[in-house]
């Protein structure tokens, strides 16, 4: 689905997206904020997302060719639109995101759409780029997306360019849009937006390999936990069968696992710490690998204990 680049590069956050989209793609969020150094890898990521939403053929394959995954790599796609100071508008400022454009996505919003649409927004300068850009640029060739014109370059929003004016503007369509829209904005750092716009989004970090999050747990145990935080019921059960035995054959202790896992939890909080709903799911969550270490206490078997937590945890979301 996603492409390996991506992928290899933010594995939790893809495996988060990736899940999101095969169960319950009605809950794709309509606000995101990136955050990190890499405001290309975060671009990159973005037009990902808007491909694989709007793929008509075949959404699990990275390299699909329809007219649509066609259309947003050319940077060609009327529903995929990037919002900087310098695209999306019709003014000759070229310095910050104004109030007029904030009220041009509003007015696009009213008119119906096929597709799923998706604005993206960042500040953006035609720019000789720095040795970190294009080696961040050579890192992502292949994913084939193109740039709106030759030395364009992605850069973080701050509220010198992204003011409050025109960031208030949109609250109310990004708190309430159309079926089948999402906002991502592009930042250093979730404090570089207003506040209202940060608690109506779900927030992800990325940078690095996302090390921060399930840096304890092992590869394997990574892998078993693909489908968390959204888990049907025969994922909860298969989830505990994979556990289980890689617990048993790496002669792991389940406490050691499940305070890894609330650790691995509590990244996820952490990034989400403004987005109420997905703040009081991963609270919840925390709260249930709680009382499993408590029935582990209570000489409950290793079996029991994982099929019981993560059937928990899928029987709420």
């Amino acid at each position: 689905m996603i492409n390996e680049i991506l992928k290899s590069k933010f594995p939790f956050v893809t495996n988060y997206f990736e899940t999101l989209i095969k169960n319950n793609i009605d809950k794709f969020p309509q606000s995101i904020v990136f955050e990190g150094s890499d405001t290309i890898a975060q671009y990159i990521f973005s037009m990902e997302l808007s491909r694989i939403l709007n793929c008509a053929e075949n959404i699990e394959n990275p390299d699909c060719t329809c007219i649509n995954c066609n259309w947003i790599r050319e940077i060609k796609h009327p529903s995929v639109n990037i919002v900087s100071p310098i695209n999306f508008k019709d003014d000759s400022s070229k310095t910050v995101i104004s109030i007029a454009q904030a009220k041009k996505v509003t007015s696009s919003l009213s008119e119906t759409c096929d597709y799923h649409r998706v604005f993206i927004f960042c500040d953006a300068k035609i720019k000789q780029r720095s040795a970190q850009e294009n080696a961040s640029i050579l890192e992502f060739k292949n994913s084939g997306f193109e740039y709106t014109e030759e030395n364009w370059t992605p850069l973080p929003l701050n509220m010198k360019v992204f003011k409050a004016e025109a960031s208030n503007s949109l609250l109310k369509s990004i708190e309430e849009p159309p079926e089948r829209t999402t906002f991502i904005f592009l930042t250093k750092n979730r404090e570089d937006l207003i506040s209202t716009i940060v608690s109506r989004s779900n927030v992800f970090k990325l940078s690095g390999n996302n090390k921060t999050v399930g840096a304890d747990l092992t590869d394997e145990l990574k892998a078993a936990l693909r489908s968390y935080p959204i888990l049907s019921v025969q994922d909860a059960l298969d989830m505990a069968y994979d556990i289980e035995n890689i617990l048993k054959t790496a002669e792991i202790d389940i406490f050691d696992f499940l305070n890894e896992f609330q650790s691995y939890i509590l990244e996820f909080l952490k990034s989400n710490i403004n987005n109420n709903s997905a703040s009081r799911m991963f609270e919840r969550h925390i709260k249930l690998v709680q009382n499993a270490k408590k029935r582990l206490k209570a000489s409950m078997s290793a079996k029991v204990v994982l099929e019981s937590l993560f059937l928990d945890i899928a029987k709420y979301e």
